[in-house]
C-alpha cells in the first residue's frame, strides 16, 4: 500500500508547487507544541518454526504522546518535521506456556517508550484536487523499548527488555476542508534496526511443582525486519494559537528468531542450558486525543 501511495505522489509531485503556495490552515495544523492521551492497543504473537503460534498477548494500554512539529515555508521550498515521545504503561492478557510446558492464561505488566521522527519536503497540490491541500513525502525515524513482565514477576516468564530502531520512507497527504478542519492519512514502510532482547529468566529447578530457582540474563539480536505504519488524523483549529486532534495510527513489525545462546549461572558460573528467542509478530493500533499550541 505505503509503495502505490508513494508512486502516486510522484506523479503528484511533477505539477506541484513548493509550500510558499500551502493553504495558511494546513501550516496551522502542523505546527506547534502538541500533548495528548489515549490507549495503545497491542496483539503480539510468538511462532514456532512450522508457522504455529507459540504464545500471545493481547489488551489495550493507557499511553499519552508529547512533541513538537513544525512546517517553515519559503519561496524556494518548504520544511515539515515532527517529533514526538510516547509512553505506555499497563497490563495486557497472555495466553501461552510456562518454562515446564504447562498451559497458562495470566496478565503481563509492559511499559513501552517510543521516540519518531519525520523530516520531509512540503508541496501544495490545491490545483491538483481542487482542494486546499499538500502532500508531503519524509524519512522516518524511531527507536522503540518495550519491557514485558509476564504474569508480573511470578517467575512464568520472567522479565524481557526488547529495543530496537526503524528507518523509512512515508508520505502524509492533508487536505483543509475548511478554514478550521484538516484532515490527514500518512503511511510508512521501512525495517527494524539492531533489534534485540534482554531476557532476564527464570530456570526451573523442580518439574513437579513448577517452582523457579535462580534467574540469569542472555541477550539476543532478532535480526533486520519489515515495518510498516498507517495513520489517520483530524485536527481542528480554533484560533491561531490552539487547536484539538485526533490521530489514530497501526504500527506492524517483526522480530526473527534468535540463534540458541548458552546461559550460565551467575551465581556460580554453571552451565545451565540454552535460551533461544522464536519469532515473533507485533501490531499495535495508537489512539491519541490531544491538544496542541503553535509556538
Amino acid at each position: 500500500m505505503a509503495g502505490g501511495l508513494v508512486s502516486l505522489a510522484i506523479s503528484l509531485l511533477a505539477s506541484c508547487a513548493h509550500a510558499a503556495d500551502v493553504s495558511y490552515v494546513i501550516q496551522q495544523a502542523e505546527t506547534g507544541f502538541f500533548f495528548g492521551g489515549g490507549a495503545l492497543y497491542q496483539h503480539y504473537a510468538e511462532t514456532r518454526t512450522n508457522g504455529t503460534t507459540l504464545d500471545a498477548e493481547t489488551g489495550f494500554i493507557p499511553s499519552f504522546t508529547v512533541g513538537a512539529s513544525g512546517m517553515t515555508t519559503n519561496p524556494q521550498g518548504g520544511l515539515y518535521w515532527r517529533a514526538a515521545y510516547t509512553r505506555a504503561s499497563g497490563s495486557t492478557n497472555y495466553s501461552g506456556y510456562t518454562l515446564g510446558g504447562t498451559p497458562v492464561q495470566t496478565t503481563t505488566a509492559n511499559t513501552i517508550s517510543e521516540f519518531r521522527g519525520r523530516l520531509g519536503d512540503v508541496f501544495a497540490v490545491d490545483h491538483v484536487l481542487g482542494v486546499p491541500a499538500a502532500v508531503i513525502p519524509y524519512l522516518g525515524l524511531g527507536f522503540h523499548h518495550w519491557t514485558r513482565n509476564i504474569d508480573n514477576g511470578s517467575g512464568y516468564g520472567g522479565i524481557e527488555q526488547y529495543s530496537d530502531g526503524h528507518i523509512g520512507i512515508g508520505l502524509l497527504g492533508d487536505i483543509a476542508v475548511n478554514r478550521h478542519w484538516v484532515l490527514g492519512l500518512s503511511v510508512l514502510e521501512g525495517y527494524t534496526v539492531g533489534a534485540q532482547i534482554q531476557s532476564t529468566l527464570p530456570f526451573i529447578v523442580d518439574t513437579s511443582t513448577g517452582q523457579t530457582g535462580f534467574y540469569d540474563t542472555a541477550t539476543h539480536a532478532l535480526g533486520d525486519r519489515p515495518y510498516w505504519d498507517a495513520g489517520l488524523k483530524a485536527i481542528y483549529v480554533i484560533d491561531p494559537t490552539w487547536r484539538v486532534y485526533l490521530r489514530v495510527r497501526r504500527t506492524t513489525f517483526h522480530y526473527g528468531a534468535s540463534s540458541a545462546t548458552p546461559i550460565f549461572s551467575s551465581a556460580n558460573g554453571a552451565f545451565i542450558g540454552y535460551s533461544q528467542e522464536p519469532n515473533s509478530s507485533t501490531t499495535q493500533t495508537l489512539t491519541t486525543l490531544g491538544v496542541a499550541a503553535r509556538f
